[in-house]
């Protein structure tokens, strides 16, 4: 099985409120086969370490809802399973789980659901917390200091290996910072920050030196992080899931936030399939509607 990948599917363990009478799109079904990590049954999470998803996803470790809980009530870490995925827009879960076997759970496999698993998620309209973060010049900022302007937020970390994950949110980053400066509309209004959940390796100089070399500005664009404990559930509330990985790897997926100059959440865009110049747009509206 794959050991230390990066999820390229963002929050697919976490269920979305769905509101209003709107007919549910017909949910994508995917065949998985995997070795139980953690249980939790009374909120119905499993925590699972599958093989690659054909047509889908790569081996990796994920965490899962179900609908029924009492598919849970007799899985114990080490079974191995089968199970049927299920994706729509809004949410992802596993059906028929089916044990084929057990086996001794590998040395360097987490053994914990993540925080994202069981916090309550962010949604548009929501209020972003108020949480304490340490910048790339040792000073303590938080979004609720940027009132007033409209803000990008993402999670990375700055020993990201994969082009496509975290230096790929860099590039965005730079792309949005140069369009917003070229904008008269959006100039001096816009604030950026890329927040790591690798405190024990980003430290302020370091995420000072990585700014420099991504092009930040530092009037507009920050870097900052936080002891692991808080930055792990800064980083669940906005749906991004942080496994750390006994060989010192992370695992996350990636999830891009649009805020208000009120504070609340625009828009959240999973993985990295959105474009920079998408989220001027959703910035210039959220400025026009303040």
């Amino acid at each position: 099985m794959h050991r230390g990948a990066l999820l390229l599917f963002a929050a697919v363990a976490v269920v979305a409120s769905l509101a209003g009478c709107t007919r549910e799109p017909e949910a994508r079904r995917y065949q998985l086969q995997g070795q139980v990590l953690a249980v939790r049954v009374e909120s119905s999470e499993i925590l699972v370490r599958h093989e690659d998803i054909v047509g889908f996803m790569p081996a990796m470790t994920m965490p899962y809802r179900v609908k029924d809980a009492g598919l849970l009530k007799d899985r114990v870490p080490g079974d191995l399973i089968t199970a049927t995925l299920h994706v729509d827009p809004d949410l992802a879960w596993l059906s028929a789980i089916v044990k084929t076997g057990a086996a001794p759970i590998p040395d360097d496999a987490p053994t914990k659901i993540p925080a994202a698993a069981s916090v309550q998620l962010l949604k548009p309209g929501d209020s972003v917390p108020d949480t304490r973060l340490r910048d790339q010049d040792g000073k303590t900022i938080a979004l609720t200091d940027w009132s007033g302007a409209a803000i990008v937020v993402s999670f990375i970390y700055t020993r990201c290996p994969l082009p496509q994950f975290c230096p790929l949110m860099d590039r965005r980053f730079a792309e949005i910072q140069s369009l917003a400066a070229a904008d008269p509309a959006l100039r001096g209004k816009v604030r950026l920050l890329s927040i790591s959940f690798d405190p024990a390796a980003d430290s302020s100089a370091v995420l000072q030196a990585h700014a420099a070399k991504a092009g930040a500005d530092p009037a507009v664009w920050r870097f900052a992080t936080a002891p692991e404990g808080i930055v792990d559930r800064l980083a669940a509330t906005f749906g991004v899931n942080v496994i750390r990985e006994k060989d010192g790897t992370i695992t996350h997926n990636l999830r891009t936030t649009v805020i208000d100059p009120r504070g609340r959440v625009v828009s959240i865009h999973d993985s990295n399939a959105w474009s920079a110049a998408t989220l001027v747009d959703e910035l210039t509206t959220a400025l026009h509607a303040r």
